[in-house]
């Protein structure tokens, strides 16, 4: 892997197709992880690679290929974010161009708008990574909810991260169905397993002096942590011996603190920010739990179950229920708890922002329910243990990346 300066000479080999793969950053989140594991799994003899970055100062995941950093940060305000655009669509058709790049495929909003309108020669490949319909809200979700409808269909292909995502786009966006193909996230599960075994830092071990719940995403709206700290209020008042462990940065974080705080919770529950190795944190908890309000496909439920924890997720559209109950219907709505082949399914959360004050809500209340009775029922998680390890193979790398592969040639 090497970064490329912007008066390097290229230099590739011209037997091999060359591909550019588009993020805006290459550090913590799911979608950074699947580019960082694409990269390094992709073909070295069929393909030149080129990591694209609008902003690559700073990097937490390892990458193969040539990474270019366009240097154009992101901006919270609206004319900022326009010119952004402007200036991101311009240099990347720019080195396109120079790079003779044949197919293009692009990772999250920002940069599968970008992918489209820098088109050259080369084939559009954009990632749908989440249940548009549910995560484009606001103003600014009105603006991506328009140019999806109006500019996706010129994209020569579609991936969509699981088949939640793919009716989503059809039923809601009016995306002709023959330009997506659904393709699951891949984990490179041996290496996942040898990460688990590795000794957590000495500061963190006491947390693990008793059981843990863990929980790894982004700090966001999207991931309803909110609703995993006041159900864990209701598990604390049953169970005083288990931790609640949250791995992850982002905007609600503060908001977070403060609930965990006003609540009374602070010897019970640790922030640990983002870490490069998530897995012997996973590998050394009880339970995982994953309260989001929408997904497109989780990795970190699969990443858990890789490493032989048992799972509780909310029935969010979409991913959960495609990993976890693969058999049923996916578009059912389920009121309690579901126990299923792989691990648990629990009613998705109502979003709304509460504080500490405030009565338990009844989705609280049952996700509170399922950590408790999963957690005494010892032949359960046993059990649950044997299969989530089973489950996680269906998405090893071999598997999975000769899909990309015909994509993208």
């Amino acid at each position: 892997m090497r970064r490329m300066k912007g008066n390097q000479r290229i230099m590739h080999d011209k037997k091999k197709n060359n591909i550019a793969i588009i993020l805006p950053v290459l550090k913590n989140g799911g979608a950074e992880r699947v580019v960082s594991n694409l990269s390094i799994h992709l073909s070295n003899n069929e393909f030149n690679k080129y990591i694209i970055l609008f902003d690559g100062e700073e990097i937490d995941y390892p990458f193969d290929g040539n990474l270019i950093n366009c240097k154009i940060k992101a901006s919270d305000h609206l004319f900022g974010k326009i010119v952004n655009i402007i200036k991101r669509i311009y240099k990347l058709r720019r080195i396109k161009k120079k790079l003779h790049i044949n197919t293009s495929i692009s990772f999250l909003d920002a940069a599968n708008i970008v992918n489209i309108f820098s088109k050259a020669e080369d084939k559009i490949v954009l990632s749908i990574r989440n249940f548009k319909s549910k995560s484009s809200k606001g103003f600014y979700g009105k603006i991506y909810n328009y140019l999806i409808m109006v500019f996706f269909r010129r994209a020569d292909k579609l991936v969509a991260v699981s088949k939640g995502v793919k009716d989503d786009l059809v039923e809601n966006y009016k995306i002709n169905e023959d330009k997506i193909k659904v393709i699951y996230n891949f984990y490179n599960i041996e290496r996942i397993k040898i990460l688990a075994r590795e000794e957590v830092e000495e500061q963190y071990k006491k947390i693990f002096d008793i059981p843990v719940i863990i929980n790894v995403g982004r700090l966001s709206e999207q991931k309803g942590q909110w609703h995993l700290i006041r159900a864990f209020k209701r598990v604390n008042e049953k169970i005083k011996d288990l931790n609640l462990l949250i791995l992850g940065r982002g905007k609600i974080e503060k908001y977070l603190k403060q609930l965990v705080y006003d609540m009374n919770l602070e010897k019970n529950v640790y922030f640990l920010g983002f870490q490069k190795n998530p897995y012997k944190f996973f590998f050394k908890s009880t339970i995982f739990v994953l309260p989001s309000l929408y997904e497109g496909f989780p990795n970190a439920l699969v990443e858990a179950m890789a490493c032989g924890i048992p799972v509780i997720s909310s029935d969010c559209k979409s991913g959960p229920r495609e990993i976890l109950a693969p058999e049923t219907d996916m578009k059912k709505d389920i009121k309690t708890i579901e126990y299923n082949e792989y691990g648990i399914l629990i009613p998705v959360c109502d979003g709304k922002y509460y504080q500490a004050n405030e009565p338990i809500k009844g989705e609280e209340m049952i996700l509170a329910k399922s950590i408790i009775d999963l957690y005494l029922d010892k032949n359960l998680l046993t059990e649950y243990r044997t299969r989530v390890i089973k489950r996680a193979e269906d998405f090893k790398t071999e598997k999975i990346i000769s899909e990309y592969e015909n994509i993208l040639s």
